[in-house]
């Protein structure tokens, strides 16, 4: 028997689960959300002891990925709350953003939903004070008062469906909108009804990236919005763009569709630019200047996942082709160039894609070799250029282009 009255309209897939427990405590007649939390912790006491204590008094607070140490109790805090609203099983773990082994660029963390990676730095109010705006379509809460998960998203800034801006404040007090703080899902604070909220059109990029996010375009010769790249391939790619050309989340959607547009001709006119002026920028023979030093964290940025998938990113891809074009166009000679400098293991690991401690035997056998002397018995570290990388790239063309991650024999 349930112990609590489950919202008449079921949980939405595309609803976030503090929407949903706000429709719980609006259909148990609670006057807040903590309420509805200790009513359910006396419950789960009974229950289970252990359980109950990982399900969290603040709404925003509950997710699982906030779990710092408990996050397998606050699964099972969840399962034993879709018994106690009489729910089919993991209706709401479907809602849940979970956590994620995945590491995006530069080893960022991630979240979990529906068999898509998302990084943890892009979804809203993902700090412990919760003071971020989360930002509403004023049309579609008149269809339906319910708050999309979508709308977490920072670089989300506008209604696929309806085409208009999303609103992060109150058209009436000017005060931040946020659900979660003010634990109401159609008003203000002020009592100002969002559904009520005038809409503005919205950027007609802003309105592509935001409708093919997750679905992709089967139209669209842009790999971002391409059908056959996958939701967390599209992720991966706007945080590389954030990280490379725009530091501030929200203008992702406004640039990141058109850079992409013109992809890889838009890269590769930058690389080119570092490339021509590389000797001006030389304090040394290029034998003996780090790849780093020129190019900067170039190649450790282009891992865009770990651990990857089946296929390789296609930044990693248009990467690896420039590269081994600059090999080609600079022959060896007398005068080191441009192909001649060095690159470190951490990098190697990542153009023969492959680990750290492959690449450590590939120099313990002698197929890599290092530019300068190295001390005895110390291992080299992960992060000085080191290996020239004119020899990482010829040694994995040797293999062929289909071969993937695997130089020497396990034994």
């Amino acid at each position: 028997m349930a112990f609590l009255f489950s919202p008449k309209a079921r949980a939405f897939s595309d609803e976030s689960l503090e929407s949903y427990l706000l429709r719980v405590v609006a259909e148990n007649f609670f006057d807040s959300y903590q309420q509805l939390s200790l009513a359910i912790r006396e419950e789960l006491h009974e229950l289970d002891f252990e359980a109950h204590g990982a399900f969290p008094i603040e709404l925003k607070r509950l997710n699982v990925y906030h779990a710092k140490h408990n996050s397998h109790f606050r699964m099972r805090a969840l399962s034993l709350l879709e018994s106690l609203l009489d729910l089919p099983p993991h209706e709401l773990q479907k809602l849940a953003l979970l956590r994620s082994n995945r590491r995006f660029v530069g080893g960022m963390s991630a979240v979990h939903r529906n068999g898509v990676d998302i990084p943890l730095s892009f979804i809203r109010c993902a700090d412990e004070d919760g003071i971020e705006s989360l930002p509403i379509c004023p049309q579609c809460l008149k269809e339906e008062p319910y708050n999309r998960q979508v709308w977490h998203l920072k670089p989300v800034n506008a209604c696929a469906k309806h085409e208009c801006e999303l609103i992060d404040h109150c058209p009436d007090c000017q005060q931040p909108i946020n659900y979660i703080e003010n634990e109401s899902i159609a008003h203000c604070s002020c009592g100002f009804e969002y559904a009520t909220a005038p809409s503005v059109k919205a950027d007609s990029q802003a309105v592509v990236l935001s409708r093919s996010l997750f679905e992709g375009d089967a139209l669209s010769n842009n790999p971002l919005l391409f059908m056959g790249t996958s939701a967390t391939q599209r992720f991966a790619a706007l945080l590389w763009y954030q990280k490379r050309h725009a530091r501030n989340t929200e203008c992702i959607a406004y640039r990141a569709v058109g850079y992409f547009e013109d992809w890889p001709t838009s890269f590769y006119r930058e690389l080119d630019a570092v490339t021509t002026g590389a000797e001006a920028r030389l304090i040394d023979l290029f034998n003996r200047t780090s790849f780093r030093s020129i190019y900067g964290e170039l190649i450790l940025d282009s891992q865009c996942l770990l651990p990857e998938e089946k296929e390789p990113h296609f930044i990693y891809l248009a990467l690896m082709e420039y590269i081994s074009k600059i090999v080609e166009s600079h022959p060896k000679s007398k005068k080191p160039n441009v192909a001649d400098m060095l690159v470190s293991v951490a990098e190697t690991a990542v153009l023969l894609s492959t680990t750290h401690e492959q690449v450590y035997r590939l120099y313990q056998d002698g197929v890599l070799i290092a530019g300068f002397k190295q001390k005895i018995r110390t291992r080299i570290s992960p992060h000085i250029g080191v290996f020239y990388l004119r020899q990482v790239i010829e040694y994995k063309a040797s293999f062929g282009n289909d071969k993937q991650g695997m130089y020497l024999s396990a034994w």
